[in-house]
């Protein structure tokens, strides 16, 4: 029987001095601790609670098409996945984005 890997979307808002509020959502284990810094600007980020969101690794054949790699890119997404190793997020998807002008 194999078991069905399920990851909940966090939600974090930027604290940043902008007027707009922003969000991004990070995949991570409920056991993982609460990100602290934007894993791409560096921006200070803090969770907020939201409704739940589950990633289910099953979708339809129009999600997958929409969600692949090529879509992603050519629609001009980035995609950074987690390094389970170094636990640093590494860029897998878009253009090679700059991080050394946010530091």
């Amino acid at each position: 029987m194999s078991t069905l890997s399920v990851m909940p979307i966090f939600k974090y808002l930027v604290l940043n001095k902008g007027n707009t509020e922003e969000y991004i959502e990070v995949e991570q284990a409920l056991t993982d601790a609460p990100l602290v810094k934007h894993p791409i600007t560096g921006e200070p980020i803090k969770r907020v609670i939201d409704s739940p969101s589950l990633t289910l690794r099953h979708s339809s054949l129009r999600e997958n098409k929409t969600l692949s790699a090529d879509n992603l890119q050519k629609h001009g997404f980035s995609v950074l996945e987690k390094n389970g190793s170094t636990a640093e997020y590494v860029q897998t998807i878009g253009d090679k984005l700059d991080l050394e002008e946010n530091s």
